[in-house]
């Protein structure tokens, strides 16, 4: 497998349009996240990521709770949901041993729908193995134009890479694009930068 060379990933302060991890987000309204909240989620953030980590964030959304990956997942997520466009069609999907979501599929989101989300977002913990093929399996399933995923490691329940692959080249024959964020040095970078580069989406390795 080819990994292929990703472009810089640029923290963008007060950014004109929606983003995540440095991946924009205008335009995207069939979007589902797919995040990483397994215990390797709950280590120190190292490299990259540091400026991430102590980059500002809107005062009213408060400051990154500590310096572990999970935190700074949490509050680049609930940035990006406080800017998205009213009625974005949209869900959150978090994997550790298994999978879980906030919406049964996609829903628009509103004021209390976004309110519930962000604060699911921020009240998730990090435990567990890494549930990566179902996680994924799950999103496509809910037939999402744009999938956004962040992983720090490798899936180890439900599927090996080479199944993953198969599972995803079926759905970008639908037109899925896939974005993808792999935060440490452990994350599967074959595996996303694959994924972003088939998909056409984009991969920010930190």
């Amino acid at each position: 497998m080819q990994v292929v060379p990703p472009a810089p990933a640029v923290v963008l302060l007060d950014a004109p349009v929606v983003e995540f991890f440095g991946i924009p987000l205008d335009g995207a309204q069939d979007v589902v996240f797919v995040l990483d909240r397994s215990g390797s989620m709950s280590e120190l953030v190292q490299g990259k990521l540091v400026e991430v980590a102590t980059a500002p964030v809107p005062a009213q959304r408060g400051q990154v709770a500590g310096s572990r990956k999970i935190d700074v997942a949490q509050a680049e997520l609930v940035e990006a949901l406080a800017r998205l466009e009213v009625g974005t069609r949209m869900n959150v999907i978090f994997f550790a041993d298994g999978v879980e979501a906030f919406f049964a599929g996609l829903a628009p989101l509103e004021g209390p729908s976004r309110d519930g989300m962000m604060g699911y977002v921020e009240a998730t913990a990090a435990d567990g193995a890494t549930a990566l093929g179902p996680a994924l399996r799950t999103a496509f399933l809910m037939n999402a134009g744009r999938i956004v995923l962040l992983s720090d490691g490798l899936g180890n329940i439900g599927g090996s890479s080479r199944d993953i692959l198969r599972d995803a080249r079926a759905a970008m024959r639908g037109g899925v694009r896939i974005d993808t964020i792999g935060i440490g040095a452990g994350h599967d970078a074959a595996l996303l930068a694959t994924l972003a580069s088939e998909s056409g989406g984009l991969y920010q390795p930190f």
